[in-house]
């Protein structure tokens, strides 16, 4: 087993997480109450080449999952009307270059505006198939969020409750964000969202912003605060990674 690798997978701890969560998650986190029964399973996906930083020295394999793609868009900006999925896809494609530049092997779930499959339960299935392939040491999901009150903004993330190698990347990763994009701190959140739930490495749902919050959707749909975002995601798993990987 190298360096690193399955350091760090879910723990299933015995006290209980209160949630504390301010946003209402669309979507694929509503999806995720699908019922599997009686579906094919899908094999195994492998990465392909495209997927693997240029170093064979990595030591570490995270899965970025960017959410929503193909007919369900996600949320959608108050004001300007904008769809969560393609921000979604922008921001993931630059926390790759991020890990890349760490040496972390990052695999996409979703590289382009398409969903992985025909309806919600195929795409589920795929994405769960590559979060869990051999190998990977987190799993990190790229949203947006949307609240009924406008005036509530900033990044959060959250864990599947009960997990404490989840929590601890997910604080890692809230920590880091906030201070990269000058938001107010906050810590993660426990819930039982599917990717969170089915992942078998440690995973963290980052909602980026509020597509309810008129600054924040201008702000989100920005190449420069898309790329802070990144870094503070990157800076977040690197610091989880190389904690755990003694």
């Amino acid at each position: 087993m190298g360096k690193g690798k399955h350091m760090r997978r879910l723990r299933h701890g015995a006290e209980t997480l209160m949630a504390a969560s301010l946003a209402v998650i669309v979507g694929i986190f509503v999806a995720g109450a699908i019922e599997e029964k009686g579906a094919a399973p899908l094999p195994t996906a492998e990465p392909s080449a495209d997927d693997a930083v240029e170093t064979a020295q990595s030591e570490w394999t995270v899965v970025i999952d960017a959410g929503h793609g193909g007919i369900d868009g996600g949320a959608v900006g108050t004001k300007s009307g904008v769809a969560e999925a393609p921000l979604n896809l922008k921001v993931a494609e630059l926390l790759r270059e991020r890990l890349a530049a760490e040496g972390v092997r990052a695999v996409m779930t979703r590289k382009d505006e398409n969903a992985l499959g025909e309806n919600k339960n195929a795409d589920l299935r795929a994405r769960k198939a590559i979060m869990n392939a051999p190998g990977v040491d987190a799993v990190v999901s790229i949203h947006m969020n949307r609240f009924g009150d406008p005036t509530v903004k900033g990044p959060m993330a959250f864990y599947m409750k009960g997990a404490s190698e989840g929590q601890e990347l997910a604080e890692q990763v809230i920590a880091a964000v906030t201070e990269a994009v000058g938001a107010t701190k906050r810590g993660a959140n426990p819930g039982d969202y599917y990717i969170v739930r089915e992942s078998e490495a440690p995973a963290v749902i980052v909602e980026c912003g509020f597509l309810s919050n008129a600054e924040e959707e201008a702000l989100l749909q920005t190449a420069q605060y898309q790329g802070l975002l990144a870094e503070g995601i990157a800076k977040g798993i690197v610091a989880y990674l190389s904690e755990g990987g003694k």
